[in-house]
């Protein structure tokens, strides 16, 4: 991912810029929202697009103490990156040779037998041990040893050298949700599962269940000693849903830490009834004066806000008109005085009073601000910011 020093030194002025300064005050408020329990960063994903190594060191320079990632890959640039912290492989080993575990100290989930059989070939080969944390399915349906499979899991693993069950975790599926008896309901299967996992004599150090939306909550899970934050780090949870009238706990304030820029590179005035972009989707009701900026869907501007997004320009609210094309797209200015080439166009983040947010495009779409973050292109250079 292209890394740059400032704006000024881009050839195609379109770039993300990441917040240091609030990356750390997110995570400060993370930890205190987790009290006593450690903390493992969630920096799959290149950091849920933020840059997955630069997001790193700032937090292993906080004192963070674990990191979950989603595949080998993402965990080997953090170890070629000079990461010491622990590192745990949230999806698990798929198909690949897990040497890598031994060599890079990675601590991969498990969810089935079959693993744990490569495992311990794999630890019985290179004379080392493996230290793997065990997920039980409570309700996501997605990966995790069902509850009815675990007594047999363990007895497999009991038979097993050259392994170490260290933690035991599950994902809840609805946090936000405080109406819901979903996370209840997981939260039960997830004790039955552990106290299954002590009765066969077994004690794993690390145990976890929270995620951004059970910390923003305020659940406290009895036995848990581990969170586990992505999006509370990024400024960006999915709002809680509690019955009306309910008071939730006062909750710090989690600063959105990109911002998404480009500038205006072409201006020109057009006639009513002027047809705009791919299409003709949209046709101008008056004389209008649009801006053409060099972002597009290949950059990671959702071409579903075509004719219903938005920028900030000099603070004003500037409308997507006509279909978003792959490197470019056109916004009305013609209400906002004094535009000009090169202005700065702000698609996330703040521009004077007024400002755009991942969640609010989100809604506009119909998706999660994680996926509006994720969907930032690789050719967007990042600028990192104090």
């Amino acid at each position: 991912m292209p890394e740059i020093a400032s704006p000024a030194k881009l050839l195609r002025p379109t770039w993300a810029e990441i917040s240091l300064s609030k990356l750390r005050r997110n995570y400060e408020r993370v930890r205190k929202l987790a009290g006593a329990r450690r903390v493992m960063a969630v920096v799959k994903a290149d950091a849920y697009g933020h840059g997955a190594v630069q997001v790193a060191n700032v937090l292993a320079a906080a004192g963070v103490d674990w990191f979950g990632v989603a595949t080998v890959e993402e965990a080997l640039e953090l170890r070629a990156a000079g990461i010491e912290q622990p590192i745990l492989l949230l999806g698990g080993l798929y198909m690949s040779d897990p040497v890598d575990l031994v060599e890079y100290r990675l601590t991969p989930t498990v969810s089935s037998t079959a693993r744990l059989d490569t495992y311990s070939e794999c630890a019985r080969r290179y004379k080392s041990s493996i230290e793997f944390h065990l997920k039980v399915d409570t309700g996501m349906g997605r990966l995790g040893v069902p509850l009815d499979h675990l007594s047999a899991f363990l007895a497999h693993y009991r038979e097993l050298d050259g392994l170490r069950l260290t933690g035991f975790f599950s994902h809840l599926a609805s946090a936000e949700d405080l109406i819901s008896t979903q996370t209840e309901e997981q939260v039960s299967r997830f004790y039955r599962a552990l106290e299954e996992v002590h009765a066969q004599g077994f004690a794993p150090e690390w145990i976890h269940i929270s995620n951004s939306a059970a910390l923003l909550s305020g659940r406290n899970f009895a036995g848990e000693n581990l969170v586990r934050a992505g999006a509370l780090l990024y400024g960006y949870c999915l709002p809680l849903l509690s019955v009306p009238g309910r008071a939730v706990n006062s909750l710090p304030d989690f600063e959105p830490v990109l911002e998404l820029k480009s500038r205006v590179v072409y201006l020109k005035d057009v006639p009513s009834g002027t047809p705009l972009g791919y299409g003709a989707a949209f046709h101008t009701r008056r004389p209008s004066r649009i801006a053409t900026v060099p972002v597009g869907y290949a950059d990671g501007l959702s071409r579903a806000l075509s004719n219903r997004g938005r920028g900030v320009v000099r603070g004003g609210s500037a409308l997507i008109v006509g279909n978003i094309s792959m490197d470019l797209t056109l916004f009305e200015v013609t209400d906002i005085p004094g535009v000009e080439v090169g202005d700065e166009i702000v698609l996330i983040g703040r521009s004077g009073p007024s400002s755009i947010t991942a969640l609010e495009i989100a809604r506009e779409i119909s998706t999660v601000p994680y996926e509006v973050l994720c969907m930032i292109g690789k050719r967007v250079p990042r600028l990192y910011v104090e």
